[in-house]
């Protein structure tokens, strides 16, 4: 019921026009662009891909399509291998060529690795809209999606401002509704799960709060075993986002053999790290629970292991051998302190099946 609202809502396309060009965006032209249109697609791309030259015909004709439809979303693109900061700003992990979806200069959930015109066409106008639905009361708005977000306060509040960002970046899970009025209301409607929003009135509240609603998560664990923390989708914020800590990450599924022969190698590595205080080594189950970060932590393989530097919100994605000694070399070279030394003697002897193996 919520797609087939959303695409009623996308019926009716913006009727000015703009240009068929993509836009080259560097460094020092692409904060000022997208402050200049409100709604921008930017196609973050590797030159040196072979099928890079396929690749930008079909964004070209995706753009002379939107543009006959009537949609004057602008098409940007960037060099990777001349904008290493923009690159690592936005998509520090890759894979390209990918696709970003920017709303009111600020980078969205939206991200795609589209590459035929027409699922670049679908993207667009899927989006393309406003990112808020007029609603005449809650019982509409319960009738009309199956999960949703009614909110009511004057138009005039800096809470209106506040729900348009956070719409816009929850575009493809969430409706969000509004309704003017004198009270100050903002309700979650879903069955079996409802609440209402009780924090401050800014953008950050109001998504964190949008990110815990919308979190797949295990209940809260028991006392664990085994010597890595357990993550599960309600304590990844407090347990990943650390001002003082590095964070491993493995996400794992319990039925995947990758998993199973790689988990001794990962609380062998919680063991050998256990006296370094800066360093937290933790996993999660990626079926039974979600990140609410989706668009910095997301998995399409089982296992991924994520490193996240103290401080910082987006993370680094191991790639390579899966052993000790490999994991321990990641770590002094992304995190925010060193290691001790002594710890490679007990990397350079190999566990019990320990095999090297891609991740």
């Amino acid at each position: 019921r919520l797609v087939a609202l959303f695409a009623a809502v996308v019926a009716c396309p913006a009727s000015a026009r703009i240009g068929f060009q993509l836009t080259d965006l560097g460094n020092s032209t692409f904060e000022a662009f997208l402050k200049a249109n409100d709604k921008v697609l930017v196609d973050f791309y590797d030159p040196a891909d072979e099928a890079w030259t396929a690749n930008n015909l079909e964004l070209q004709n995706a753009v002379r399509d939107t543009r006959n439809a009537g949609y004057d979303v602008p098409f940007a693109k960037v060099d990777i291998a001349k904008e290493k900061e923009l690159a690592q700003k936005y998509v520090p992990n890759g894979p390209f060529p990918q696709l970003m979806w920017f709303q009111h200069a600020e980078p969205t959930q939206y991200h795609r690795r589209l590459r035929k015109a027409k699922a670049i066409v679908d993207f667009v106008t899927s989006l393309d809209r406003s990112p808020i639905t007029q609603a005449e009361s809650e019982a509409w708005v319960r009738e009309s999606a199956n999960r949703a977000i009614f909110a009511q306060f004057p138009r005039s509040s800096p809470m209106y401002h506040a729900l348009e960002v956070v719409a816009s970046k929850h575009m493809d899970t969430v409706l969000v509704c509004y309704k003017s009025s004198g009270t100050f209301e903002v309700k979650w409607l879903e069955e079996g799960k409802e609440g209402a929003f009780t924090g401050n009135q800014t953008v950050e509240a109001l998504d964190h709060w949008v990110r815990h609603m919308l979190t797949k998560s295990e209940p809260l664990p028991e006392p664990q075993e085994g010597d890595s923390l357990i993550v599960v989708g309600q304590t990844f914020e407090e347990i990943v986002f650390r001002a003082d800590k590095d964070v491993f990450l493995l996400v794992y599924a319990p039925w995947c053999g990758f998993s199973r022969k790689f988990i001794p190698t990962w609380e062998a590595l919680a063991r050998h790290t256990k006296s370094v205080s800066h360093l937290v080594v933790a996993k999660m189950d990626g079926d039974l629970n979600d990140s609410p970060y989706p668009e910095d932590f997301a998995w399409r393989v089982y296992p991924t292991v994520f490193f996240l530097p103290a401080g910082k919100r987006k993370p680094v994605v191991f790639h390579g051998n899966r052993i000790l000694a490999n994991l321990l070399a990641f770590a002094r070279q992304h995190g925010s302190q060193g290691l001790p030394a002594e710890l490679d003697a007990a990397a350079a002897t190999p566990l019990h099946d320990e095999d090297e193996w891609e991740l």
